[in-house]
């Protein structure tokens, strides 16, 4: 039986420290910062990790050299302890693998990550983005502002100050997503240096305005945690995700922004970066 227990940061070795998935979930930092609001918990054997979230009551793919000795280790587990086996997140190529040893996969589009080649969101080239564009030159036009990189306590408390202000004032009501992910932010300001993390701030005659946080993983991917901005500044996202890119991840190949969770208007706003890649996410589940 596996022995499932509250993730720390002594763990963080235990997790990919290259992009070994695509997929945003199978690196320390979603533990790190999701753990208390959806229950994550860990188990290391020799055969794999595996990662069970308490409010969907699933495993995410053990991350393994072995699926298939994986996949029987933890359907044993479930065998005797009653779990529930259900696996979430799984990414197209495991997806494919699990399909192929007899498991059952189904789509779910809201859990997909959307990546972009980092000298894409740079340059924003072509016609396809000509509307980024504009949003950056009405917003120079404009505005007079300045940017800073969160490397100083302080900064980073201000930033927190504002996402629970006013970037919350612009929200209808406040949901319990809405409480987790400040709870998540809280949790990425704390743990810098230990995460690791990297952002920018940009302040419009010396207000702070928007701020972004996200991590290198290597040179094959990076991730995007938190973009925050005041809405009232048109054309601010375009222009903290052209200079957070521009400033960190040039070297990257690709910049992972996550899925959309099925929200209309996120979607609306990740398919008009024209991802390059759509990172597909599986729900497995035994064949009746």
């Amino acid at each position: 039986m596996l022995e499932f227990y509250t993730p720390s940061l002594a763990d963080k070795h235990l997790f990919p420290d290259h992009s070994k998935h695509l997929a945003y979930e199978y690196y320390y930092s979603y533990v790190a910062l999701w753990a208390d609001a959806i229950g994550i918990t860990i188990c290391k054997t020799d055969t794999a990790l595996y990662m069970h979230l308490e409010e969907d009551d699933c495993f995410l793919l053990p991350i393994t050299d072995d699926l298939p000795s994986a996949m029987q280790e933890l359907e044993e587990h479930c065998r005797e302890t009653g779990q529930r086996f259900l696996l979430e997140c799984v990414p197209n190529e495991e997806a494919e693998q699990l399909k192929a040893m007899g498991y059952q996969t189904e789509h779910v589009r809201n859990l997909d990550d959307y990546l972009y080649e980092s000298e894409k969101l740079i340059k924003l080239s072509g016609k396809k983005l000509q509307s980024k564009r504009n949003h950056i030159n009405q917003f120079e036009k404009h505005y007079t502002y300045s940017v800073r990189p969160l490397n100083t306590k302080e900064l980073r408390d201000e930033c927190y100050k504002m996402a629970s202000t006013t970037w919350l004032d612009g929200k209808d009501c406040t949901t319990k997503e809405i409480r987790d992910e400040l709870g998540a932010l809280k949790r990425a300001l704390d743990g810098w240096d230990e995460l690791n993390f990297k952002g920018i701030l940009v302040c419009v005659d010396h207000n702070l305005t928007a701020f972004t946080i996200g991590e290198i993983i290597d040179e094959e991917m990076a991730i995007v945690h938190f973009e925050k901005a005041d809405t009232s500044y048109k054309g601010i996202y375009s222009v903290i995700n052209q200079l957070f890119v521009s400033e960190y991840l040039s070297d990257v190949h690709y910049v992972n922004r996550q899925e959309d969770a099925g929200i209309a208007g996120l979607r609306k706003a990740k398919l008009s970066y024209k991802p390059d890649l759509m990172v597909e996410k599986y729900r497995v589940t035994k064949k009746p």
